[in-house]
């Protein structure tokens, strides 16, 4: 009798854990994918506002170069102007800003990441939480009571 309940005990031990485990493994699929839509969106809402900021900064480009060349009497000049200041920023990037934005960048990335899950899982696991799931026969085992 005793026998039979341990094992009985045991096998349901064993279905618990497997379930367990098959809810944490769901849930922590959900969170990755809650994590990667995230920076998907994160993505494309930055690829669009970027192609916008391109543009904005396009025009205006050509603005400042056409009242350059227009006040120093020269056609070309203030397109040259323009690029080179475009030209020397972008070289400061490459040489002095990678280590920047390389920092800059893995910094945010990992916060978001590594970030809690605003809710943990839905369900709880009762059988691992408190002994409400016995049947009438049965009673908790006691730390003196154990094999």
């Amino acid at each position: 009798m005793a026998f039979e309940r341990v094992s009985d005990n045991l096998h349901r031990l064993n279905e618990n854990i497997r379930e367990f485990a098959k809810s944490s493994a769901e849930y922590y699929k959900l969170d990755l994918f809650n994590k990667t839509m995230k920076g998907a969106t994160a993505a494309v809402k930055g690829v669009v506002v970027a192609f916008f900021i391109l543009f904005a900064i396009l025009f205006l480009s050509i603005a400042i170069s056409v009242a350059l060349s227009e006040w120093l009497d020269s056609p070309s000049s203030g397109f040259f102007i323009v690029g080179g200041v475009y030209l020397l920023t972008g070289l400061f990037i490459v040489f002095f800003g990678s280590s920047f934005i390389n920092r800059m960048m893995l910094s945010q990335a990992s916060k978001q990441f590594f970030k809690e899950p605003e809710e943990g899982p839905k369900t709880a696991h009762p059988e691992f939480t408190s002994p409400t799931h016995l049947q009438p026969e049965e009673k908790p085992v006691e730390d003196d009571e154990r094999v």
